[in-house]
């Protein structure tokens, strides 16, 4: 499991950050690919030469593409990080981030348990929980 392994090798807080900063960076993709859009938009409708209106066509479809694939990437990357960010406190000693990852998936003896919940063990008071 990549986020497991991306935390364990990283930490918690430094994965955070990196998705946070990652999927921001996708969102500013999808603000540049709205400009784009709008920019070729601005050709075509000039009108004045067919050379010109075929490349503000092909600039506002490059620009519909960046603002799809960037508004699902940050979308994607968002919500998990968000999710496990609201679980990362140890419902014991009410520490924030400050956790071994022990085992990821579901429990032997729980099946109903979503295949991506981590197992973590709390660094200060030993507690274990899932996120």
């Amino acid at each position: 499991m990549k986020t497991a392994e991306s935390i364990r090798k990283l930490g918690f807080k430094r994965w955070y950050e990196r998705t946070l900063l990652e999927s921001h960076a996708y969102l500013a993709t999808c603000f540049l690919g709205m400009l784009t859009t709008f920019a070729g938009l601005e050709l075509v409708a000039d009108r004045s030469n067919a050379a010109q209106s075929l490349l503000g066509l092909a600039a506002s479809a490059f620009g519909v593409v960046l603002v799809v694939v960037g508004l699902r990437r940050y979308a994607r990357l968002l919500a998990p990080a968000e999710d496990m960010g609201d679980r990362a406190i140890c419902p014991q000693c009410k520490t924030y981030a400050s956790f071994n990852v022990t085992s990821s998936g579901p429990d032997a003896a729980d099946e109903t348990t979503p295949p991506d919940r981590l197992i973590v063990k709390c660094r200060q008071c030993g507690n274990e929980w899932r996120m």
